[in-house]
């Protein structure tokens, strides 16, 4: 059962040799779960999920499994592969998961598949993984973009409850329209121009600001969309962090933030990213 509308994504922690580093990465998320957050997101793209070895998310599902979180945590594990052996490799792992609740679900990078390549590698991995998914359609990292008769396609699965980054405002109408009665989740990937995407029709939040403020970015989200008083002043306290992340390289500007602040040591990110 998966129901919270806010997550935050988490990074991957490594040593300084660049090797998985499973016991940091999960103290993160008992950090970010004692904030009053719910819901956390292992193995997207803030997690460098593309630079995991298929052998690393298996040993980092097997972790999850034996980690004592806190109850009623919602648990999300990324799945994209520019294979699709290896991302059914990963769906079936996930499938014999009894602490992994979603899967969000990702496109093949660069390889730009048809519209019905994808609908094709989308169902067979949801078969395999037999969670409930989120799509992530994420045209600016893969190359490709799933219009909404695609989108709409697979939003009729019975096990996907919502996409991540549908797209603008006509994109979102379209598939209402296609949809209705039903009503997914549509989810913002990341905190930039957020009051706008939730005017446009976005309701769910995958946060990377929230790593390094959980509580506070959970607040601002609810504010904004219930359009409350408080969040005006709950943006002055998120609109610099939001600079912090997103004025540079995000990852090692989050990683270096949790490790000073948190005192969990994130490491390094896996080069190119990080190289100065």
């Amino acid at each position: 059962m998966i129901d919270a509308k806010f997550h935050i994504a988490l990074p991957t922690a490594f040593y300084e040799d660049e090797s998985l580093n499973i016991e940091a990465t999960l103290a993160h998320a008992d950090f970010c779960l004692s904030q009053g957050v719910e819901s956390v997101l292992l193995c997207g793209s803030t997690g460098e999920q593309h630079c995991l070895e298929v052998a690393e998310k298996i040993a980092l599902i097997d972790a999850i499994d034996k980690h004592p979180f806190v109850e009623n945590t919602q648990i999300i594990f990324g799945i994209a592969d520019i294979r699709l052996h290896n991302a059914l490799t990963v769906a079936q792992r996930i499938a014999q998961s009894p602490h992994i609740d979603a899967v969000l679900l990702g496109f093949p990078p660069y390889i730009r598949p048809t519209q019905d390549e994808a609908l094709r590698y989308a169902s067979a991995i949801l078969t395999a993984a037999n969670k409930p998914a989120i799509i992530y359609n994420n045209p600016v990292r893969t190359g490709f973009d799933a219009n909404a008769e695609t989108l709409a396609r697979l939003c009729l699965l019975p096990d996907v409850i919502g996409i991540k980054d549908p797209g603008g405002a006509p994109k979102i109408a379209e598939l209402n329209t296609r949809l209705a009665p039903f009503k997914p989740l549509y989810f913002a990937g990341g905190e930039i121009d957020l009051p706008t995407r939730i005017a446009d029709g976005y309701n769910g939040l995958s946060s990377i600001v929230g790593n390094l403020a959980p509580h506070q970015t959970k607040a601002w989200f609810e504010a904004l969309k219930k359009d409350l008083p408080e969040k005006d002043e709950l943006n002055k306290e998120i609109q610099p962090l939001i600079h912090r992340i997103f004025s540079d390289s995000p990852l090692p500007a989050i990683k270096d933030h949790i490790t000073r602040h948190e005192e969990i040591p994130m490491g390094v990110c896996r080069s190119p990213l990080g190289m100065y």
